[in-house]
């Protein structure tokens, strides 16, 4: 087992493609997707990208990592896990699509896109097999200790992940201070008490980000009007 500890999420996927990492099975712990851009079929267990074409979807950061990963073969089983305060209906405007969306109904009714092979579940930490033996655990600390929390709800949380029973192949933790809690001491006790628990000591990897694409201005306009849309839309839990 190994144990690693960034700053930014998208960093797990620099990881992963230095290692030529394929098929993985992957416990994503996050208040957010990190699947922007990505269409989702459950019933089929397969995914496809949304719209490549549009510099914002396509571009790599930590809120689409995992979209690549999945669409490049990298991870090919993947469970997003959150607390109730957390998901799709709190994540931002631009998040993973699935079959049963109303705006997904053009992308599945287009054949051209490839479709890759995805075993993908959503569910809480309600759920007791949340996380199962040989996964690549990836914790995002905002999905344990996000920003409007308070600290006797993040030691709760703190605590529905140590005191899981099954043993993952690795572990990944990202800070991502933009949002979680400003208590530093939180997050790096939960570290040192995952080395605990783990016996293994953490890989503190240096900064990176991948740097920002700059859309050209036809598409900065559209996409404002798109939020606004997108925003209504929210509004009566249309997807």
């Amino acid at each position: 087992m190994e144990f690693f500890v960034a700053e930014e999420h998208s960093q797990l996927y620099d990881l992963w493609l230095t290692r030529n990492s394929k098929n993985l099975a992957v416990c994503h712990v996050d208040f957010h997707c990190d699947m922007r851009g990505l269409l989702i079929d459950r019933k089929f267990g397969k995914a496809r990208y949304v719209w490549q074409i549009d510099p914002y979807m396509n571009r790599i950061d930590s809120g689409s990592f995992l979209t690549h990963a999945v669409m490049k073969g990298v991870v090919s089983s993947l469970r997003w896990v959150h607390d109730d305060f957390g998901g799709r209906k709190y994540d931002d405007l631009y998040c993973v699509k699935y079959e049963t969306d109303f705006t997904a109904l053009f992308y599945r009714l287009s054949s051209k896109k490839k479709w890759m092979p995805l075993n993908f579940a959503e569910m809480s930490f309600d759920n007791k097999d949340w996380l199962a033996d040989g996964e690549y655990l990836s914790i995002d600390w905002d999905g344990i200790a996000y920003k409007d929390y308070d600290k006797n709800k993040i030691r709760i949380l703190m605590n529905k992940v140590l005191e899981t029973q099954a043993l993952p192949e690795s572990i990944f933790v990202a800070h991502s201070p933009e949002y979680c809690h400003s208590n530093t001491n939180l997050f790096n006790e939960f570290i040192s008490k995952l080395e605990e628990k783990f016996k293994i000591d953490a890989i503190r990897l240096p900064f990176k980000k991948h740097p920002p694409i700059i859309a050209p201005l036809p598409w900065r306009i559209y996409h404002q009007a798109e939020y606004h849309i997108l925003r209504q839309m929210r509004k009566h839990d249309i997807y």
